[in-house]
């Protein structure tokens, strides 16, 4: 009895373990089921990521950069395809997405820029002159659901820059000439900034934006240069003799300012002397005049020595007659003074 007693606890025990067992494995499928649900109704996208949610192959939604202005920048250009139509939802920022769980289906493009490196090639000016030209460009996914659909990976669409980049560069600087091309900046960057906006018309509906295109290199052939270091000597005497005519023109422009300037000065201190000495001149007549009325016949004995004084040096002899005025008024006054 005890021996089936035992038995049968024990066969109660392994039932309820097997029903534990059961009861548990099943909730962990449940968790299991939930978890792989929920992660397939969301989906993260990173800062430096673009991302598209397609439906049975349909595209639903384009989730883009929070500074992405493509599609209304090249608004024009865009406009018919399937990212610019009414069902598909243009979203932007990073972070946390929902989705459709095993229906829907997200592909993620990076958002940085790429940078694309051309082969050295001679290039020729307007005038023929040869060059050795590499060109690069700066570029990035603008529209991942377009570049998917147009290009589908990268080496598609670096063949495809390959064939449309270069290209335009050369068509750019065979229209320079070979002055424009070596020392005029900005009709350089004119002729570029037009070939970038030939480029963006082509690349914008395959969801790529050309950032900046520019000459990376220019080498010259031995050919020219020797004619091309010449042509850029008579370039900068050119710029250096205009330089020395400006600087010599400010300086005969600052001489006769300067000039005018003294003359002025030397007028006036002429005019204000001769004020000064017309005053003197007044003063003195006035004195004289004061003084004869006093006495006039020591006015006239002391304008006589005054005018004998000036007319001889210390060997000069004078002959006078008695009569002479001079000589008259200096005896009349002379024997006055001798009888007082």
């Amino acid at each position: 009895m005890n021996g089936q007693a035992y038995d049968f606890d024990k066969a109660a025990r392994q039932r309820k373990l097997r029903s534990d067992m059961a009861r548990w494995l099943v909730i962990g499928v449940i968790v299991l089921v939930v978890l792989i649900v929920v992660s397939q109704c969301f989906f993260v996208v990173g800062e430096a990521e673009q991302a598209f949610v397609s439906r049975f192959g349909v595209i639903k939604r384009v989730i883009l950069n929070g500074d992405n202005t493509f599609h209304q920048d090249y608004a024009d250009i865009l406009a018919g395809e399937i990212t610019m139509g009414d069902d598909v939802k243009l979203l932007t920022g990073s972070g946390l997405h929902f989705k459709m769980p095993f229906l829907d289906t997200v592909q993620k493009y990076p958002s940085r820029l790429y940078t694309y490196v051309s082969d050295s090639e001679v290039v020729n000016t307007a005038e023929k002159k040869q060059y050795y030209v590499k060109t690069y460009a700066q570029w990035s996914i603008a529209d991942p659901a377009l570049f998917s659909l147009k290009l589908g990976s990268m080496s598609s669409a670096e063949n495809q820059l390959d064939n449309l980049i270069h290209p335009v560069i050369v068509q750019a600087i065979n229209r320079l000439t070979g002055d424009d091309f070596v020392s005029n900046k900005d009709a350089l960057n004119a002729a570029l900034a037009q070939g970038l906006k030939t480029i963006n018309e082509d690349m914008a509906p395959r969801g790529i934006e050309v950032k900046d295109i520019q000459v990376h290199r220019t080498i010259l052939p031995t050919a020219n240069i020797e004619s091309t270091y010449a042509r850029m000597q008579a370039d900068r005497a050119k710029v250096a003799q205009q330089l020395r005519s400006e600087g010599q023109e400010e300086y005969l422009k600052a001489v006769a300012t300067t000039d005018l300037e003294a003359r002025k000065l030397e007028a006036d201190a002429v005019s204000e002397a001769g004020l000064i000495r017309g005053e003197g001149d007044a003063a003195a007549l006035e004195i004289y005049a004061s003084a004869y009325s006093v006495d006039e016949e020591f006015y006239a004995y002391w304008r006589s020595l005054q005018a004998l004084e000036s007319a001889l040096d210390e060997n000069s002899v004078l002959v006078l007659d008695s009569g002479h005025p001079l000589w008259k008024d200096l005896l009349n006054y002379a024997t006055t003074y001798a009888e007082q």
